[in-house]
């Protein structure tokens, strides 16, 4: 089972600071305000588990911060699972 799932420069979640959600059993709830990341947490462990984008994402490109954005080259996204 997944121990805790830890994301960065992915939509809402910079890409400069690691967040790290960690899972309780039998049930973790997710809870935040609109725009907190909750849907970004489900569309990560899916990417992270199936290897497929989310819907209307143009294949992960409206997924992953644009370093462009920020006047950087290096794209800084990534999910890490722990089981």
């Amino acid at each position: 089972s997944i121990e805790a799932l830890t994301i960065s420069g992915i939509r809402s979640f910079s890409p400069d600071t690691r967040q790290t959600i960690k899972f309780f059993k039998p049930l973790t709830i997710i809870l935040g305000v609109n725009g907190a990341g909750k849907t970004t947490i489900i569309e990560s462990l899916r990417l992270a588990t199936t290897g497929e984008f989310p819907p209307s994402t143009q294949k992960g490109k409206l997924f992953v911060h644009d370093p462009k954005v920020l006047g950087h080259t290096e794209v800084k996204g990534q999910i890490r699972l722990q089981f």
